[in-house]
């Protein structure tokens, strides 16, 4: 019998949502459950058990027959010894319970050496969160403490690498809270402040894996047989007043963008929505107090787009590029992505549960000219069902490595999304990128790759010519790359 190891049949997707929206709704239901009484709240606890055990059946299934799909979406140990590991290779999983932090230090053939940190959950989390804050704002960049990178350094991995030498490629595979940390920033030797300090990333080359298991299985796919060397995608349009969806319904050609639009009027274009949550915005239209979350256009995406087009002779118009009215969800679905060696996305993306309505990550695009059904938002759900055969995927947005943390598995995010897609690998941003400087970075990385670079060298050789013209981390280390170097 031959599966499909990546895709699952609609049956069983199907099975799968069913079981998992009703665990939700029990979830939801348990405080009103118990207040109708003992008998009631037993009902619903015995309902629970019930659905976790088909639900545990149904997993143990799919890893039989599809388990390209278990592996990234239900990551299951594999042994140390049968991790496809080079010799130049060391692998750093990392495991957290509240009351220490376990790192497996792996090479080729096994476990070298495990390592206990007498820090647990709630500690390091305290800890990490303290020295990411000044990165996640360029108002607070200035904020940025080496000495707290060399103390991170000092309890993540100085025992595990004291041995290793600089030419060494680091593979971390995070736990919890350290998903969302960039190991590059930690500093292995201080000096007087981060301007001439020794980072993790000058010495060793990093990437990151969802799991052993996701690792093992990317190295096992073939490489990619796309066609065509690039995709992009950018400056999506939001508002329907927007200069250029007017220019374009007059029908000009190619409308370029007015001046209003690279100045302070950003704001009255911008896509508006409404927030979950009081402290991020109004909730309601009636809401006289609170602001809506705004997301305003992005001209200079645009600019990132059409260099690196150039940089591979592509003309910046579709199928191959997609900016301004073209960069709608309605055109992206039209775009035949499996095509694709390189996928580039310039756009805003942000969290699950930050705007009514999106309950996961997405990636903001047009909000013009879609068809029925394209609400503008490309969601966590909609990139797992995408046919990608990409060696990367680029996501140059703010905040796409984010995502929920679950335990033991890292962070649910959309590297793991567009793994599941069929990605070898994925560049995602762990704060809000400064948008200037982001154009630089990556016309330099994708020179890099134009030269025949490997994706991790690329991105180390950047990271280091950005970092000699703006030393502050927040500018040179918000994109890291999971997956196959």
């Amino acid at each position: 019998r031959k599966y499909n190891e990546q895709e699952l049949p609609q049956s069983l997707r199907t099975k799968e949502q069913d079981i998992l929206n009703q665990l939700s709704a029990i979830e939801e239901h348990w405080e009103e459950t118990y207040k109708k009484g003992e008998e009631a709240f037993k009902e619903l606890q015995e309902r629970k058990e019930r659905l976790k055990k088909e639900f545990d059946t149904l997993i143990t299934d799919i890893r039989k027959d599809y388990p390209k799909y278990a592996a990234l979406k239900y990551p299951k140990p594999i042994l140390a010894e049968e991790l496809p590991l080079k010799d130049n290779e060391v692998l750093l999983e990392y495991a957290i319970d509240d009351k220490a932090t376990y790192i497996f230090k792996v090479k080729k053939g096994g476990v070298q050496k495990i390592i206990k940190i007498a820090k647990g959950k709630e500690e390091l989390e305290a800890l990490i969160n303290e020295f990411m804050l000044p990165l996640q704002s360029q108002y607070t960049r200035e904020d940025f403490s080496s000495e707290k990178g060399h103390e991170l350094y000092k309890l993540l991995l100085a025992e595990a690498l004291k041995d290793e030498i600089p030419d060494k490629n680091i593979i971390i595979v995070p736990d919890g809270i350290l998903g969302l940390l960039p190991f590059e920033t930690l500093i292995g030797k201080r000096g007087k402040d981060y301007k001439d300090s020794q980072y993790v990333g000058d010495k060793w080359k990093i990437t990151y894996a969802q799991s052993a298991s996701v690792l093992a299985l990317n190295r096992m796919l073939k490489p990619a047989e796309a066609a065509k060397t690039l995709f992009a995608l950018g400056n999506p349009v939001y508002d329907q007043n927007d200069p250029r969806y007017l220019a374009y319904l007059k029908k000009e050609d190619n409308p370029p963008i007015p001046p209003l639009l690279k100045g302070s009027n950003l704001k009255q274009y911008a896509y508006r929505g409404l927030a979950t949550r009081r402290e991020w915005g109004k909730t309601t239209q009636d809401d006289k107090e609170g602001r809506d979350i705004i997301y305003i256009p992005l001209p200079e995406t645009e600019t990132e787009v059409r260099e690196i087009s150039k940089l591979f002779n592509i003309k910046p118009a579709p199928p191959d590029v997609l900016l301004n009215i073209n960069a709608s969800e309605t055109k992206l679905r039209e775009t035949k992505l499996k095509d694709y060696k390189y996928l580039h996305f310039a756009t805003h993306s942000d969290l699950p549960g930050k705007l009514q309505g999106i309950n996961e990550p997405f990636i903001l695009l047009g909000q013009v000219e879609n068809k029925e059904g394209d609400d503008g938002f490309l969601t966590l759900t909609e990139v797992l069902e995408l046919k990608l055969d990409a060696d990367m995927v680029v996501l140059s947005a703010c905040l796409t490595g984010r995502g929920k943390v679950m335990e033991g598995e890292g962070v649910a995010n959309f590297a793991r999304a567009f793994h599941h897609a069929g990605a070898r690998s994925v560049v995602v941003s762990l704060w809000e990128v400064a948008s200037d400087e982001a154009v630089e970075y990556m016309k330099t990385f994708y020179t890099h790759l134009k030269e025949g670079k490997g994706r991790a060298e690329a991105l180390r050789l950047t990271r280091q010519e950005i970092k000699a013209r703006y030393p502050n981390p927040f500018y040179w280390a918000p994109f890291i790359l999971h997956g196959e170097r």
